[in-house]
Protein backbone atom coordinates (compact mmCIF):
# COMPACT_ATOMS: atom_id res chain seq x y z
CA UNK A 1 0.00 0.00 0.00
CA UNK A 2 1.23 3.74 -0.71
CA UNK A 3 2.14 5.90 1.91
CA UNK A 4 -0.13 8.61 2.12
CA UNK A 5 1.47 12.25 3.65
CA UNK A 6 -0.39 12.41 6.45
CA UNK A 7 -0.70 15.11 9.23
CA UNK A 8 0.63 12.75 11.59
CA UNK A 9 3.72 12.56 8.88
CA UNK A 10 4.01 16.33 8.20
CA UNK A 11 4.23 16.99 12.06
CA UNK A 12 6.60 13.92 12.62
CA UNK A 13 8.77 15.42 10.08
CA UNK A 14 8.87 19.28 11.34
CA UNK A 15 9.35 18.41 14.78
CA UNK A 16 12.73 16.26 13.28
CA UNK A 17 13.62 19.12 11.36
CA UNK A 18 13.43 21.41 14.45
CA UNK A 19 15.64 19.32 16.50
CA UNK A 20 18.52 18.75 13.06
CA UNK A 21 21.57 19.72 13.89
CA UNK A 22 24.76 19.13 11.77
CA UNK A 23 27.56 17.08 13.31
CA UNK A 24 30.65 19.17 13.86
CA UNK A 25 32.82 16.67 11.87
CA UNK A 26 30.78 16.51 8.87
CA UNK A 27 29.87 20.49 8.24
CA UNK A 28 33.40 21.09 5.73
CA UNK A 29 31.93 18.13 4.09
CA UNK A 30 27.87 19.46 4.04
CA UNK A 31 29.45 22.84 2.55
CA UNK A 32 31.66 21.42 0.23
CA UNK A 33 29.10 19.60 -1.77
CA UNK A 34 27.23 22.73 -1.24
CA UNK A 35 29.10 24.84 -2.93
CA UNK A 36 29.06 22.25 -6.06
CA UNK A 37 25.19 22.19 -5.97
CA UNK A 38 24.83 25.70 -5.79
CA UNK A 39 27.62 26.49 -8.67
CA UNK A 40 26.28 28.64 -11.21
CA UNK A 41 26.45 26.21 -14.06
CA UNK A 42 24.89 23.50 -12.21
CA UNK A 43 22.22 25.35 -10.90
CA UNK A 44 21.58 26.73 -14.32
CA UNK A 45 20.76 23.12 -15.38
CA UNK A 46 18.81 22.72 -12.54
CA UNK A 47 16.50 25.56 -12.92
CA UNK A 48 16.34 24.47 -16.55
CA UNK A 49 14.44 20.91 -15.20
CA UNK A 50 12.26 23.33 -12.38
CA UNK A 51 10.91 25.33 -15.19
CA UNK A 52 9.76 21.62 -17.26
CA UNK A 53 8.61 19.60 -14.40
CA UNK A 54 8.23 22.38 -11.33
CA UNK A 55 10.72 20.79 -8.75
CA UNK A 56 12.39 23.56 -6.83
CA UNK A 57 15.78 24.05 -8.63
CA UNK A 58 17.47 23.28 -5.26
CA UNK A 59 15.73 20.02 -4.44
CA UNK A 60 16.65 18.62 -7.58
CA UNK A 61 20.39 19.12 -6.69
CA UNK A 62 19.61 17.49 -3.77
CA UNK A 63 18.61 14.67 -5.32
CA UNK A 64 21.50 14.86 -7.89
CA UNK A 65 23.78 14.66 -4.98
CA UNK A 66 22.21 11.94 -3.27
CA UNK A 67 21.43 9.60 -6.44
CA UNK A 68 24.27 10.33 -8.79
CA UNK A 69 27.46 12.20 -6.31
CA UNK A 70 26.57 15.18 -8.86
CA UNK A 71 27.81 13.71 -12.15
CA UNK A 72 26.06 15.10 -15.37
CA UNK A 73 27.09 12.00 -16.81
CA UNK A 74 24.99 9.74 -15.00
CA UNK A 75 21.42 8.95 -14.24
CA UNK A 76 19.13 11.13 -11.93
CA UNK A 77 17.07 7.70 -11.42
CA UNK A 78 19.66 6.11 -9.47
CA UNK A 79 23.13 6.51 -11.18
CA UNK A 80 23.85 4.52 -13.97
CA UNK A 81 25.55 6.13 -16.49
CA UNK A 82 23.61 7.92 -19.65
CA UNK A 83 24.88 5.77 -22.26
CA UNK A 84 22.64 3.36 -21.73
CA UNK A 85 19.09 2.70 -19.93
CA UNK A 86 19.21 2.15 -16.48
CA UNK A 87 19.98 -1.02 -14.84
CA UNK A 88 19.91 -0.86 -10.96
CA UNK A 89 16.02 -0.12 -9.55
CA UNK A 90 14.17 1.90 -11.39
CA UNK A 91 15.18 -0.61 -14.90
CA UNK A 92 15.13 0.34 -18.07
CA UNK A 93 14.58 4.35 -18.16
CA UNK A 94 14.23 6.17 -19.55
CA UNK A 95 11.93 5.64 -22.89
CA UNK A 96 13.92 5.88 -26.03
CA UNK A 97 17.02 5.31 -27.54
CA UNK A 98 20.88 6.10 -26.15
CA UNK A 99 22.50 8.03 -25.45
CA UNK A 100 20.82 10.03 -23.55
CA UNK A 101 21.25 13.67 -22.37
CA UNK A 102 20.86 14.79 -18.54
CA UNK A 103 18.39 17.08 -18.83
CA UNK A 104 15.64 14.59 -20.50
CA UNK A 105 17.00 11.71 -17.84
CA UNK A 106 16.29 14.34 -15.26
CA UNK A 107 13.19 15.27 -16.09
CA UNK A 108 12.14 11.39 -16.65
CA UNK A 109 13.06 10.35 -12.85
CA UNK A 110 11.02 13.07 -11.77
CA UNK A 111 8.09 13.17 -13.84
CA UNK A 112 8.16 9.20 -13.24
CA UNK A 113 8.07 9.49 -9.65
CA UNK A 114 4.77 11.96 -10.23
CA UNK A 115 7.19 15.13 -8.50
CA UNK A 116 5.92 17.34 -11.14
CA UNK A 117 2.24 17.31 -9.73
CA UNK A 118 3.14 18.43 -6.64
CA UNK A 119 2.94 21.77 -5.02
CA UNK A 120 3.38 21.56 -1.69
CA UNK A 121 7.50 22.96 -1.37
CA UNK A 122 7.43 22.94 2.33
CA UNK A 123 9.73 21.24 4.33
CA UNK A 124 7.05 18.66 5.29
CA UNK A 125 6.33 18.28 2.09
CA UNK A 126 10.17 18.67 0.53
CA UNK A 127 10.91 15.33 2.90
CA UNK A 128 7.72 13.67 2.03
CA UNK A 129 9.20 13.81 -1.67
CA UNK A 130 12.51 12.97 -0.58
CA UNK A 131 11.30 9.47 1.22
CA UNK A 132 9.23 8.51 -1.68
CA UNK A 133 12.02 8.88 -4.54
CA UNK A 134 14.39 6.69 -2.36
CA UNK A 135 11.84 4.34 -0.71
CA UNK A 136 9.80 3.87 2.49
CA UNK A 137 11.35 0.72 3.41
CA UNK A 138 13.20 2.35 6.47
CA UNK A 139 10.03 3.18 7.74
CA UNK A 140 8.09 -0.04 7.09
CA UNK A 141 10.80 -2.30 7.83
CA UNK A 142 13.36 -0.79 10.35
CA UNK A 143 11.06 2.18 11.96
CA UNK A 144 13.98 2.37 14.74
CA UNK A 145 16.30 3.75 11.78
CA UNK A 146 15.56 7.29 10.74
CA UNK A 147 15.97 7.15 6.69
CA UNK A 148 19.88 8.38 6.29
CA UNK A 149 18.54 9.47 2.92
CA UNK A 150 17.31 12.34 4.74
CA UNK A 151 18.69 12.55 8.11
CA UNK A 152 22.45 11.22 7.27
CA UNK A 153 25.38 13.47 8.80
CA UNK A 154 22.80 15.25 11.47
CA UNK A 155 21.86 14.12 15.42
CA UNK A 156 19.00 12.57 13.72
CA UNK A 157 20.43 9.72 12.34
CA UNK A 158 23.24 7.29 14.09
CA UNK A 159 23.45 3.68 12.21
CA UNK A 160 21.94 1.40 10.07
CA UNK A 161 21.71 1.14 6.22
CA UNK A 162 20.36 -0.65 3.38
CA UNK A 163 24.26 -1.98 1.83
CA UNK A 164 22.51 -2.64 -1.75
CA UNK A 165 18.77 -3.54 -2.78
CA UNK A 166 16.78 -5.21 -0.36
CA UNK A 167 19.65 -6.21 2.06
CA UNK A 168 19.67 -3.88 5.69
CA UNK A 169 22.79 -3.85 7.89
CA UNK A 170 21.90 -2.39 11.44
CA UNK A 171 25.93 -1.74 11.96
CA UNK A 172 26.23 0.32 8.79
CA UNK A 173 27.20 3.67 9.06
CA UNK A 174 25.68 5.82 5.63
CA UNK A 175 28.68 8.07 4.10
CA UNK A 176 26.13 10.02 2.13
CA UNK A 177 25.20 13.36 3.19
CA UNK A 178 21.28 13.46 3.51
CA UNK A 179 18.85 15.26 1.71
CA UNK A 180 17.38 17.28 4.93
CA UNK A 181 20.70 18.12 6.10
CA UNK A 182 21.58 19.65 2.89
CA UNK A 183 18.61 21.38 2.80
CA UNK A 184 19.20 22.75 6.18
CA UNK A 185 22.44 24.21 5.19
CA UNK A 186 21.37 25.28 1.86
CA UNK A 187 18.54 27.54 4.06
CA UNK A 188 21.36 28.71 6.22
CA UNK A 189 23.70 30.20 3.75
CA UNK A 190 21.02 30.89 1.02
CA UNK A 191 18.27 33.60 2.41
CA UNK A 192 15.95 33.05 -0.74
CA UNK A 193 15.65 29.57 -0.40
CA UNK A 194 14.57 29.91 2.55
CA UNK A 195 12.17 32.05 1.93
CA UNK A 196 10.97 30.17 -0.75
CA UNK A 197 10.11 27.06 1.94
CA UNK A 198 7.41 27.77 3.98
CA UNK A 199 8.64 26.00 7.75
CA UNK A 200 7.52 26.94 11.21
CA UNK A 201 9.21 25.32 13.75
CA UNK A 202 6.88 24.10 16.76
CA UNK A 203 6.44 26.24 19.68
CA UNK A 204 7.83 23.31 21.88
CA UNK A 205 10.55 22.05 19.93
CA UNK A 206 13.80 21.30 21.56
CA UNK A 207 17.40 23.47 21.23
CA UNK A 208 18.71 22.47 17.97
CA UNK A 209 22.14 21.37 19.36
CA UNK A 210 20.65 19.31 21.65
CA UNK A 211 20.82 15.17 20.35
CA UNK A 212 18.03 13.68 19.11
CA UNK A 213 16.84 11.04 20.64
CA UNK A 214 19.52 11.05 24.20
CA UNK A 215 20.11 7.67 24.29
CA UNK A 216 23.10 8.40 26.02
CA UNK A 217 22.47 6.60 29.39
CA UNK A 218 21.97 8.65 32.86
CA UNK A 219 22.64 12.29 33.24
CA UNK A 220 26.14 13.23 34.16
CA UNK A 221 26.62 13.60 37.71
CA UNK A 222 29.56 16.93 37.34
CA UNK A 223 28.70 19.43 39.52
CA UNK A 224 25.80 21.34 37.85
CA UNK A 225 26.98 25.24 37.18
CA UNK A 226 24.39 27.86 39.01
CA UNK A 227 22.27 28.88 36.66
CA UNK A 228 22.22 32.29 34.92
CA UNK A 229 19.34 34.71 34.18
CA UNK A 230 18.42 34.06 30.21
CA UNK A 231 20.59 36.13 27.78
CA UNK A 232 23.27 36.83 30.02
CA UNK A 233 25.64 33.93 29.44
CA UNK A 234 28.81 35.45 28.22
CA UNK A 235 29.65 34.93 24.03
CA UNK A 236 32.70 32.63 23.50
CA UNK A 237 35.38 35.79 22.75
CA UNK A 238 36.68 33.25 18.96
CA UNK A 239 40.08 32.55 20.25
CA UNK A 240 41.76 29.74 23.07
CA UNK A 241 42.50 30.96 26.34
CA UNK A 242 45.74 29.00 27.66
CA UNK A 243 48.95 29.15 30.35
CA UNK A 244 50.57 32.58 29.78
CA UNK A 245 47.78 34.96 29.05
CA UNK A 246 48.30 37.97 31.52
CA UNK A 247 45.42 40.78 32.46
CA UNK A 248 43.09 38.73 30.28
CA UNK A 249 39.46 39.54 30.69
CA UNK A 250 37.93 36.79 29.51
CA UNK A 251 40.67 34.31 31.29
CA UNK A 252 39.29 36.35 34.52
CA UNK A 253 35.23 35.31 33.52
CA UNK A 254 36.48 31.46 33.41
CA UNK A 255 38.35 32.01 36.80
CA UNK A 256 35.43 33.22 38.22
CA UNK A 257 32.88 30.63 36.70
CA UNK A 258 35.47 27.94 37.40
CA UNK A 259 35.22 29.19 41.34
CA UNK A 260 31.31 29.21 41.06
CA UNK A 261 31.40 25.08 39.93
CA UNK A 262 33.89 24.15 42.74
CA UNK A 263 37.01 24.01 41.09
CA UNK A 264 39.00 27.20 42.51
CA UNK A 265 41.60 28.86 40.66
CA UNK A 266 42.45 30.97 43.59
CA UNK A 267 42.29 35.09 42.77
CA UNK A 268 40.28 36.28 39.44
CA UNK A 269 43.01 38.49 38.34
CA UNK A 270 43.04 37.53 34.53
CA UNK A 271 46.67 35.63 35.03
CA UNK A 272 46.54 32.18 33.34
CA UNK A 273 48.93 30.39 35.24
CA UNK A 274 49.20 27.44 37.14
CA UNK A 275 46.77 26.97 39.36
CA UNK A 276 44.09 27.90 36.89
CA UNK A 277 45.56 25.42 34.93
CA UNK A 278 44.78 23.10 37.43
CA UNK A 279 41.84 24.37 38.15
CA UNK A 280 40.66 24.34 34.47
CA UNK A 281 41.99 20.29 34.31
CA UNK A 282 39.71 19.51 37.43
CA UNK A 283 36.64 20.78 35.62
CA UNK A 284 37.13 19.38 32.38
CA UNK A 285 37.83 15.55 34.04
CA UNK A 286 34.14 16.23 35.63
CA UNK A 287 32.18 17.42 32.79
CA UNK A 288 31.09 16.75 29.63
CA UNK A 289 30.62 18.56 26.31
CA UNK A 290 26.82 19.42 24.65
CA UNK A 291 26.53 16.06 23.31
CA UNK A 292 27.08 14.60 26.33
CA UNK A 293 31.00 13.65 25.67
CA UNK A 294 33.78 14.02 27.92
CA UNK A 295 35.65 16.72 27.25
CA UNK A 296 39.36 17.00 26.73
CA UNK A 297 41.19 17.54 29.65
CA UNK A 298 44.07 19.69 28.05
CA UNK A 299 44.31 22.55 30.13
CA UNK A 300 42.86 24.86 27.51
CA UNK A 301 39.49 26.75 27.06
CA UNK A 302 38.25 26.36 23.72
CA UNK A 303 34.60 26.35 22.51
CA UNK A 304 33.66 23.05 23.95
CA UNK A 305 34.91 23.93 27.85
CA UNK A 306 33.57 27.35 27.33
CA UNK A 307 30.08 26.05 26.63
CA UNK A 308 30.43 23.47 29.78
CA UNK A 309 31.33 26.24 31.79
CA UNK A 310 28.69 29.05 30.54
CA UNK A 311 25.99 27.02 28.97
CA UNK A 312 25.11 26.47 25.31
CA UNK A 313 23.60 29.94 24.60
CA UNK A 314 27.35 31.41 25.03
CA UNK A 315 28.12 29.50 21.89
CA UNK A 316 24.89 29.27 20.22
CA UNK A 317 25.26 30.65 16.40
CA UNK A 318 23.54 33.77 15.48
CA UNK A 319 22.66 34.34 12.15
CA UNK A 320 25.74 34.59 9.96
CA UNK A 321 28.05 33.19 12.06
CA UNK A 322 30.28 30.16 11.91
CA UNK A 323 29.91 27.88 14.07
CA UNK A 324 32.23 28.87 17.60
CA UNK A 325 35.26 26.90 17.28
CA UNK A 326 35.15 26.12 13.64
CA UNK A 327 37.96 27.79 10.85
CA UNK A 328 36.10 28.91 7.84
CA UNK A 329 36.27 27.47 4.65
CA UNK A 330 38.55 28.86 1.85
CA UNK A 331 36.68 30.99 -0.80
CA UNK A 332 36.19 29.71 -3.89
CA UNK A 333 38.40 29.43 -6.71
CA UNK A 334 41.25 29.69 -4.43
CA UNK A 335 44.12 27.01 -4.40
CA UNK A 336 42.70 25.32 -0.67
CA UNK A 337 39.36 25.32 -1.95
CA UNK A 338 40.09 23.53 -5.51
CA UNK A 339 42.74 20.83 -4.19
CA UNK A 340 39.80 20.41 -1.16
CA UNK A 341 37.31 19.65 -3.99
CA UNK A 342 39.63 17.56 -6.19
CA UNK A 343 40.89 15.41 -2.87
CA UNK A 344 36.91 14.81 -2.09
CA UNK A 345 36.04 13.67 -5.55
CA UNK A 346 38.64 10.82 -5.35
CA UNK A 347 37.47 9.78 -1.86
CA UNK A 348 36.48 5.61 -2.45
CA UNK A 349 39.61 5.34 -4.58
CA UNK A 350 41.14 1.53 -3.72
CA UNK A 351 44.42 -0.40 -4.29
CA UNK A 352 44.12 -2.81 -6.84
CA UNK A 353 44.39 -5.40 -5.33
CA UNK A 354 43.65 -4.56 -1.75
CA UNK A 355 47.24 -4.27 0.60
CA UNK A 356 49.18 -3.94 -2.87
CA UNK A 357 49.55 -0.41 -3.08
CA UNK A 358 49.08 -0.49 -6.81
CA UNK A 359 46.17 -0.07 -9.32
CA UNK A 360 45.07 2.09 -11.91
CA UNK A 361 44.26 5.71 -10.00
CA UNK A 362 46.94 4.64 -7.10
CA UNK A 363 49.17 4.08 -10.19
CA UNK A 364 48.58 7.46 -11.10
CA UNK A 365 48.91 9.25 -7.96
CA UNK A 366 52.73 7.60 -7.95
CA UNK A 367 53.73 8.58 -11.39
CA UNK A 368 52.86 12.17 -10.60
CA UNK A 369 56.13 12.53 -8.19
CA UNK A 370 58.37 10.88 -10.83
CA UNK A 371 58.59 7.46 -9.37
CA UNK A 372 57.68 4.07 -10.55
CA UNK A 373 54.74 2.79 -9.02
CA UNK A 374 56.22 -1.17 -10.37
CA UNK A 375 59.32 -0.76 -9.54
CA UNK A 376 58.53 -0.87 -5.90
CA UNK A 377 55.54 -1.19 -3.11
CA UNK A 378 55.66 2.76 -2.97
CA UNK A 379 53.27 3.88 0.27
CA UNK A 380 51.54 6.66 -1.76
CA UNK A 381 49.86 9.19 0.71
CA UNK A 382 52.23 12.07 -0.38
CA UNK A 383 51.98 10.78 -4.12
CA UNK A 384 48.29 11.34 -3.60
CA UNK A 385 48.92 15.06 -2.18
CA UNK A 386 51.19 16.20 -4.63
CA UNK A 387 48.62 14.68 -7.25
CA UNK A 388 45.86 16.49 -6.14
CA UNK A 389 47.50 19.79 -5.53
CA UNK A 390 49.31 19.16 -9.12
CA UNK A 391 45.49 19.10 -10.23
CA UNK A 392 44.55 21.88 -9.18
CA UNK A 393 47.54 24.17 -9.84
CA UNK A 394 46.72 23.16 -13.82
CA UNK A 395 43.33 24.02 -13.18
CA UNK A 396 43.74 27.51 -12.14
CA UNK A 397 46.88 27.89 -14.07
CA UNK A 398 49.74 28.24 -10.88
CA UNK A 399 52.47 26.59 -10.16
CA UNK A 400 52.50 23.27 -7.80
CA UNK A 401 54.46 24.57 -4.63
CA UNK A 402 54.79 21.22 -3.22
CA UNK A 403 57.71 19.08 -3.21
CA UNK A 404 57.65 17.04 -5.61
CA UNK A 405 58.24 14.04 -3.08
CA UNK A 406 56.93 10.61 -2.32
CA UNK A 407 58.42 10.55 1.15
CA UNK A 408 57.07 12.35 4.08
CA UNK A 409 59.70 13.58 5.85
CA UNK A 410 61.41 14.46 2.58
CA UNK A 411 58.64 16.45 1.29
CA UNK A 412 58.07 17.97 5.17
CA UNK A 413 61.61 18.91 5.25
CA UNK A 414 61.59 20.70 1.66
CA UNK A 415 58.73 22.85 2.45
CA UNK A 416 60.21 24.31 5.62
CA UNK A 417 63.04 25.60 3.15
CA UNK A 418 60.46 27.59 0.49
CA UNK A 419 59.97 31.05 0.56
CA UNK A 420 56.28 32.39 0.89
CA UNK A 421 53.30 32.20 -0.78
CA UNK A 422 54.55 28.66 1.19
CA UNK A 423 53.92 28.51 5.20
CA UNK A 424 54.45 25.86 7.55
CA UNK A 425 53.20 25.53 10.95
CA UNK A 426 54.65 23.36 13.60
CA UNK A 427 53.01 21.40 15.83
CA UNK A 428 53.83 23.42 18.73
CA UNK A 429 52.44 26.46 17.48
CA UNK A 430 49.50 24.40 15.89
CA UNK A 431 48.96 23.55 18.96
CA UNK A 432 49.39 27.22 20.83
CA UNK A 433 47.00 28.59 18.69
CA UNK A 434 44.72 25.34 16.63
CA UNK A 435 43.18 27.91 14.78
CA UNK A 436 46.00 28.46 12.55
CA UNK A 437 45.35 25.12 10.96
CA UNK A 438 43.32 26.17 7.88
CA UNK A 439 41.18 23.91 5.83
CA UNK A 440 43.07 23.61 2.42
CA UNK A 441 46.91 23.03 4.66
CA UNK A 442 48.78 19.26 4.74
CA UNK A 443 49.24 17.91 7.77
CA UNK A 444 52.44 15.87 8.28
CA UNK A 445 53.24 12.74 10.88
CA UNK A 446 55.47 10.90 12.10
CA UNK A 447 55.35 7.83 12.77
CA UNK A 448 58.59 6.32 13.83
CA UNK A 449 61.51 5.02 12.04
CA UNK A 450 61.91 7.35 9.66
CA UNK A 451 58.20 7.11 8.42
CA UNK A 452 55.26 9.47 8.12
CA UNK A 453 51.81 9.92 7.09
CA UNK A 454 49.92 12.96 5.53
CA UNK A 455 46.92 14.10 3.99
CA UNK A 456 44.73 17.14 3.26
CA UNK A 457 42.96 18.86 5.92
CA UNK A 458 39.09 19.51 4.73
CA UNK A 459 37.84 21.00 8.42
CA UNK A 460 38.88 22.21 11.90
CA UNK A 461 36.58 22.17 14.66
CA UNK A 462 37.74 22.89 17.79
CA UNK A 463 41.36 21.63 17.05
CA UNK A 464 39.14 18.79 15.55
CA UNK A 465 40.61 18.01 12.14
CA UNK A 466 38.34 16.40 9.03
CA UNK A 467 40.43 15.06 6.52
CA UNK A 468 40.73 13.42 3.33
CA UNK A 469 44.03 10.78 2.96
CA UNK A 470 45.75 8.42 0.74
CA UNK A 471 46.74 4.89 1.61
CA UNK A 472 44.99 4.69 4.88
CA UNK A 473 41.79 3.38 5.88
CA UNK A 474 38.30 4.48 7.58
CA UNK A 475 38.85 3.34 10.82
CA UNK A 476 42.32 2.88 12.10
CA UNK A 477 44.14 5.69 9.85
CA UNK A 478 46.78 3.27 9.38
CA UNK A 479 49.69 4.67 6.68
CA UNK A 480 49.58 1.63 5.49
CA UNK A 481 45.82 1.41 4.21
CA UNK A 482 44.28 0.20 1.01
CA UNK A 483 42.20 3.53 -0.26
CA UNK A 484 41.27 7.04 -0.06
CA UNK A 485 39.03 7.87 2.97
CA UNK A 486 37.28 10.75 4.52
CA UNK A 487 38.32 10.62 8.22
CA UNK A 488 37.33 12.62 11.45
CA UNK A 489 40.02 11.52 14.10
CA UNK A 490 42.66 13.83 13.76
CA UNK A 491 43.28 16.14 16.48
CA UNK A 492 45.68 19.03 16.22
CA UNK A 493 47.02 18.01 19.78
CA UNK A 494 48.43 14.09 18.58
CA UNK A 495 52.05 13.77 19.74
CA UNK A 496 52.70 12.40 16.61
CA UNK A 497 52.03 15.58 14.74
CA UNK A 498 55.23 17.32 12.72
CA UNK A 499 53.54 20.37 11.63
CA UNK A 500 51.20 21.74 8.92
CA UNK A 501 51.64 23.49 5.69
CA UNK A 502 50.18 26.10 3.11
CA UNK A 503 51.21 26.03 -0.38
CA UNK A 504 49.51 28.91 -1.46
Amino acid sequence: MAQRFTQALREEYESLFARLAIRPERRSQVASIQARISDPSAVRKYAEVETKTGVPWFVVGIIHNLESSLRFDRHLHNGDPLTARTVQVPRNRPKGNPPFEWFDSAADALMMKGLHRRTDWSIPGIAFVLEQFNGFGYRNNHPHVKSPYLWSFSNVYTQGKYIRDGVFSDAAVSEQCGGLVMLRHMMDVDPAIAQRVNFHAPPDSADDSAPFPNTDGPEDTAPTPPERPEGTAPRYPGRYLQRGMEGDPDVKLVQQRLHDVRADPGTADGDFGEVTEFALKLFQARSSNLAGEPLEIDGVVGPETWAALFGPESIAPRRGDITPGEVPLPGAGTLAATVMDIAAREVGVREVPLGSNRGPRVDEYIRETGLDPAATSTPWCMCFVYWCFQKAAQHLNAPNLVPKKGSVHMAWNATQLLPAPVRFITAAQAQRDPSLVKPGMVFFIDTGAGRGHTGIVAGNLNAALETVEGNTTSVTGSREGIGVFRRSKRKVFDPSMMGFASYG
